[in-house]
């Protein structure tokens, strides 16, 4: 049986975390400089432009784009609501455990009491450097947390791996095109005439119109990103253009001398002024939606395309 002040002495171990009795022990431990970059992690610069990595005290967003596209925010969630990727008083979001973590600082020093170390799981043969302690705050898990060593940083913590890479990697694996350009003259026939509709459409397939998805995966963590063409703008090399949100339809003989109508999903117009050859050029706009690491983004990416084709003074369509 215990007795009296052995029993008052375990209750006192028992109300005390092990981060707080590691730095009682510890005192001023050997400081560490790559605090703000976990250990395993060579590059978390948290602070650079364009980055989906949360910086620390802003709330948990970053910026996300790809081939100048815009920037966007990256979330995180727990039990479907929106939630801080990272927090000054308790550190990274990890989606894996649902729990927030910290580096402790001070890292423990090897002459800490042996059970320091097993308590937060470290080996038996552990030694400074060796891997990394962590303070775990896991919101609705009373029982889980505390303090944890890990070899390698867990998923999400100090930004690594970068989400908006692994995306940009699944963007390259996707390898997306521009338009398929179908157009009304043919390129390479005797040409069109002037004064005559120009008919433009992009040929269906996932890589030129979509939906396409691929993946990336990294330290355990993988992002799938999955694209789909949001526009097109033809430009038609004499300062006229058109911007159409569907792939368009192909020109048939039928049509005649109609001009395409946008609202029957059709793209081009009502032609040109004057003969000549003319460039016409297609901007693809690819927008693209990122799930990983408890995370998720939208950006876009763009790709281009071009033909050429004749006009002549007088001519039919199609032919």
């Amino acid at each position: 049986m215990l007795s009296a002040r052995r029993a008052a002495v375990l209750l006192g171990v028992i109300g005390v975390t092990v981060m707080s009795v590691m730095a009682l022990l510890l005192g001023a431990s050997q400081a560490r400089a790559d605090t703000d970059c976990p250990p395993g992690v060579v590059d978390c610069d948290v602070t650079s432009e364009g980055s989906t990595t949360p910086t620390p005290g802003d709330g948990g967003t970053g910026g996300g784009g790809s081939g100048g596209g815009d920037d966007t925010a990256a979330t995180c969630t727990l039990n479907g609501e929106t939630i801080p990727c990272y927090r000054d008083d308790l550190g990274w979001w990890n989606a894996t455990d649902k729990c927030y973590w910290e580096l402790l600082d001070p890292q423990p020093t090897a002459d800490a009491p042996a059970w320091v170390f097993e308590t937060a799981g470290a080996p038996a043969d552990w030694e400074p450097g060796d891997g990394a302690f962590y303070n775990v705050s896991c919101p609705g898990q009373p029982l889980a947390g505390g303090t944890i060593w890990r070899q390698d940083p867990p998923p999400g913590f100090g930004g690594g791996p970068n989400l908006q890479a692994l995306a940009d990697e699944a963007i390259t694996k996707m390898r997306l095109l521009g338009a398929d350009v179908g157009i009304a003259p043919k390129p390479g026939s005797k040409g069109g005439s002037v004064g005559l509709p120009v008919w433009v459409w992009n040929q269906e397939s996932p890589r030129t119109t979509g939906p396409t998805s691929a993946s990336a995966t990294a330290l355990g963590v993988t992002v799938t990103a999955t694209a789909t063409v949001q526009n097109v703008v033809w430009n038609f090399g004499n300062g006229t253009s058109a911007s159409c949100g569907f792939p368009g339809k192909e020109y048939v003989a039928s049509y005649g001398a109609q001009v395409p109508d946008k609202g029957q999903g059709e793209c081009g117009f009502a032609g040109y002024g004057s003969k000549g050859e003319y460039t016409v050029t297609a901007t693809t706009t690819w927008a693209v939606h990122w799930v990983g690491g408890g995370q998720q983004g939208d950006l876009t990416t763009t790709r281009t395309s071009q033909v050429q084709i004749r006009i002549g003074e007088v001519q039919v369509v199609g032919q």
